[in-house]
C-alpha cells in the first residue's frame, strides 16, 4: 500500500518516545521530621516500654537544729508502651512487559514503590498524632465558625500552653543579620499542616517567610515561614477532618511540637527493605517479576504536653 497521508504511517513512526520520564508529584513528608528515632532490639518482642521518672518536689523547708529526719519522698514511675506492626506491598510486572516497553518499567517502578514506602511512614505518623495529640480550637477568627481561622492569638496561646508544660524548642534562633528585607527568627516549636493553610498563615500578623530570614542554611525544604515562636512546615497530605466544624467545613490540624513529644521505632534487622523476585520464582512459566517493600514501624506520643493539635478553618 502506498504511504500517500501521514494518518497511514506505522504508530512507532508518528510517535518518538521520550526517554527522560516526567516528574512524579511528591507532598513533603514533614511528620516524621521532629520525632525521636528509636529501635526495637532484634528478638526483643514487638512491644517497647518506655519510661519516666516523675519530678521530685522542691525541699523548701529548712532542716533545722533539731537533728529530726524530715520525711521522704517516693519515686512514681509513668510507663508507655508502643507494638511495632509490619507493612508492606508489591508490583506484579509481567516479564514481556519488560521486554517490549520502551520505557524503563523497573526503574520507574522502584521509584514508585520507594514514594509510596516514605508516605506510608510519615501517614501513619500523622494518623497517630490526628487521633492523640491533645486539640485547642482556634476561637480569635472572625470567619463565624467553630473552630475559625487561625490568628496570631490563637498562635500564641498555643506557644504559651507548650511552655507552661516545659516543652523544649525544636530550632534555635536565627540571629539578625545586616541585610534589606530580613527579620531574626526565634528559638521555636515545629508547627506541621496542610499545603492549603499557606494563604492564611501569611495573612497572620507578624508572619515571616522563610526568603525573609537572616540565614538559609537551616531552612527545611517544606518550611513556609514562621510565626512568633513557631515555625510551620506544609504539606499537602497535611492531617484535615473533613466536614467537621460547625458550619460543616474542613478542619485543618496543625501539629505544634516541642522537642522529644513522639517517638518513632523501627525494628532492629527490619528495616526498610527493597524486594526484587526474578521471574523464575513466580511460577512453572516463569512469567513474572515483582518488585515491593516490607518495613517494621511503630509511632507514640511520649509526652501529652509536648504536642497541641491547633484545629483551625480557612478564612
Amino acid at each position: 500500500m502506498a504511504i500517500v497521508t501521514t494518518s497511514t504511517l506505522p504508530a512507532p513512526v508518528q510517535v518518538t518516545f521520550d526517554y527522560k520520564l516526567l516528574a512524579i508529584p511528591t507532598p513533603n513528608f514533614i511528620h516524621t521530621l521532629p520525632s525521636t528515632q528509636k529501635a526495637m532490639p532484634r528478638n526483643g518482642g514487638k512491644k517497647m516500654r518506655m519510661s519516666r521518672f516523675s519530678r521530685l518536689q522542691p525541699a523548701l523547708v529548712p532542716l533545722g537544729n533539731s537533728g529530726v529526719t524530715p520525711a521522704g519522698q517516693g519515686l512514681n514511675a509513668v510507663n508507655i508502651d508502643a507494638e511495632i506492626q509490619f507493612y508492606g506491598t508489591y508490583v506484579e510486572i509481567n516479564d514481556q512487559v519488560t521486554l517490549t516497553n520502551q520505557c524503563p518499567v523497573l526503574n520507574e517502578t522502584a521509584k514508585l514503590l520507594g514514594i509510596s514506602l516514605r508516605e506510608t511512614e510519615d501517614a501513619l505518623t500523622r494518623d497517630m498524632l490526628a487521633a492523640t495529640a491533645s486539640v485547642i480550637n482556634c476561637t480569635a477568627g472572625t470567619n463565624g465558625d467553630n473552630p475559625t481561622e487561625m490568628t496570631r492569638s490563637d498562635i500564641a496561646e498555643t506557644t504559651r500552653t507548650l511552655l507552661s508544660n516545659n516543652a523544649w524548642s525544636i530550632s534555635n534562633n536565627i540571629e539578625a543579620q545586616n541585610k534589606f528585607g530580613t527579620a531574626p527568627v526565634r528559638n521555636a516549636f515545629f508547627a506541621l499542616t496542610h499545603t492549603n493553610l499557606s494563604k492564611t498563615l501569611e495573612d497572620v500578623s507578624g508572619f515571616i517567610h522563610n526568603s525573609q530570614y537572616p540565614g538559609q542554611k537551616d531552612i527545611l525544604p517544606s518550611e513556609w515561614g514562621s510565626i512568633g515562636n513557631m515555625r510551620f512546615l506544609l504539606s499537602s497530605v497535611g492531617s484535615l477532618t473533613k466536614n467537621a466544624s460547625n458550619a460543616g467545613a474542613d478542619v485543618y490540624n496543625t501539629f505544634c511540637v516541642g522537642m522529644d513529644a513522639y517517638t518513632i521505632i523501627k525494628q532492629d534487622g527490619y528495616s526498610a527493605k527493597f524486594i526484587y523476585r526474578p521471574p523464575i520464582f513466580s511460577g512453572p512459566l516463569a512469567q513474572n517479576v515483582t518488585l515491593g517493600y516490607t518495613f517494621a514501624q511503630a509511632c507514640r506520643v511520649t509526652n501529652d504536653a509536648w504536642v497541641l493539635n491547633l484545629r483551625s478553618t480557612l478564612a
